[in-house]
């Protein structure tokens, strides 16, 4: 006779796996009309791709002119047939058209508080040069927006970076062209650490007694503790990549190495 429970408990496993195995990849379709359909790419044709709905089996083709963007479950997004924003009607007719923007990386300067609790633009302006120059050398399938036009076209339309926050990340993205946009956050605290010798004395002279300290020599060190927080927009105003790290480095140049870090654990990052 068979256990019944032993049975539910096998079906309840059973279930488990497979909502587990469609759930560890959603692409994400955007069509032209700003419909979304959640499910699995499983092939891109010449005039269409081939698509499964989120806990379906059936394969549906749909036309890829009806198809705005798709968003990987990598992270990657690719464009089909570009729509203007919504969003901002004019800042979408003054800017690159969407499938212009495919690919293509602007970094934004940092905003750098230096140890002494003040934000340091000059700083900020270096990271930003530091984070464009290793992702020029770690990015295959990607473009990075050199630093000169990103600060340019932020100038020319009356940004800096104390007010970057201005905009969404969507409509940074349009102005600059690009499909990603990427913010970056260093702060920097000193720690110092003083210590001292000292000795007492006493002793007696001519019938008088007398007693001192005699101070020694001093010592004295400073560690600085980085943190670099960084974060990743698309186009639409999608956060695919959000973290932060502290150095293990005491210097006060170790946001470098963190930085570095970072961007090997981004989806730009390629070996």
């Amino acid at each position: 006779m068979k256990n019944p429970l032993l049975i539910a408990l096998i079906f309840l496993c059973l279930i488990s796996i497979n909502t587990f195995g469609q759930d560890a990849k959603i692409d994400k379709i955007v069509k032209t009309n700003g419909d979304q359909l959640l499910g699995t790419v499983t092939k891109i044709g010449e005039e269409s791709i081939s698509f499964i709905y989120q806990n379906e089996s059936l394969v549906y083709e749909i036309k890829k002119s009806e198809i705005n963007k798709i968003q990987f479950s990598s992270g990657r997004i690719e464009v089909f047939t570009p729509v203007a924003s919504a969003a901002d009607p004019g800042l979408a007719q003054t800017s690159p058209s969407l499938e212009s923007h495919h690919n293509q990386v602007a970094v934004l300067p940092f905003e750098y508080m230096n140890s002494g609790g003040t934000r340091d633009d000059k700083m900020g302006l270096k990271v930003q040069s530091d984070c464009y120059s290793f992702l020029l050398k770690k990015t295959r399938q990607f473009s990075i927006q050199d630093p000169l036009t990103t600060n340019a076209l932020l100038i020319k339309s009356g940004l800096s970076v104390d007010n970057l926050i201005g905009l969404t990340p969507q409509e940074m993205a349009n102005l600059l062209g690009v499909e990603y946009v990427i913010y970056g956050t260093v702060v920097i605290t000193q720690s110092g650490v003083y210590s001292s010798s000292a000795n007492s004395y006493s002793g007696k002279s001519n019938g008088n007694k007398y007693s001192g300290i005699n101070f020694g020599s001093s010592t004295s060190s400073v560690d600085y503790n980085t943190n670099v927080d960084m974060k990743i927009y698309t186009d639409q105003g999608q956060n695919i990549y959000s973290e932060t790290h502290d150095s293990f480095w005491p210097s006060e140049n170790a946001y470098e190495v963190t930085l570095q870090y970072l961007i090997k654990r981004t989806p730009l990052y390629s070996k």
